[in-house]
């Protein structure tokens, strides 16, 4: 049943805030302007920015400023938070089961929050790290900075780093050796997880049959 806030879109909206949340809730990311664009035949940038507005407006995204993907939503569909346990992989040993067959891990607290931001990874600068390239650095900018955490920032090239917090719990030190030492810029949040999403292989695709000849 559409929620009290779905019942006012039009019929423009309520296609376009499906596609978003099919996009957030599977994918992992919203769509661009472009995508809603050429996915709805919508030409104009400003007819999409339109949409989205509206959207906004009726309380059922946000967006962030200067960041091509940052659309969220604002009541995230609790089943995309939780998934079924099925147990603990023993390096090496058989797997222990969950205890019940209801038990649910809950990523609610990796997730949720009007603070959290992602980073796409590309490249292996942070291989050492165990975060490879594909990989999503979960970020929040609204976690307090506490000794002892890891934060993304940017340098004085503006090239994401990460770093640890120490002394007063305002000075960064490089987490990857040999990284490049000079002030932080910007904070961009403290790192509460990584997600990765391992693509699974196209099938070949079916040679054509011969025909007959006679």
């Amino acid at each position: 049943m559409p929620s009290s806030k779905e019942a006012s879109l039009t019929k423009r909206q309520r296609e376009i805030f499906e596609f978003l949340k099919d996009k957030i809730l599977n994918r992992g990311y919203g769509p661009t302007v472009r995508e809603i664009g050429d996915n709805f035949g919508i030409k104009s940038p400003n007819g999409v920015m339109c949409h989205l507005k509206a959207l906004e407006r009726k309380g059922l995204i946000r967006r962030e400023s200067n960041m091509s993907r940052a659309i969220c939503l604002s009541d995230p569909d609790p089943r995309g938070l939780s998934l079924p346990f099925l147990g603990t992989a023993l390096s090496g040993g058989p797997i222990q089961s969950a205890v019940s067959s209801d038990e649910r891990v809950d990523f609610e607290k990796m997730f949720a929050g009007s603070g959290k931001g992602c980073l796409r990874v590309r490249g292996t600068a942070f291989h050492s790290l165990g975060i490879a390239d594909g990989d999503m650095i979960i970020v929040d900018k609204e976690a307090e900075m506490t000794v002892g955490s890891t934060v993304a920032a940017l340098d004085d090239r503006h090239c994401v780093t990460l770093s640890r917090v120490k002394g007063n719990g305002q000075q960064l030190a490089p987490i990857i050796p040999g990284a490049y030492p000079v002030p932080t810029r910007q904070v961009l949040g403290t790192v509460v997880g990584v997600v990765r999403q391992i693509e699974q292989p196209t099938p070949p695709a079916a040679e054509p049959a011969e025909s007959a000849t006679a």
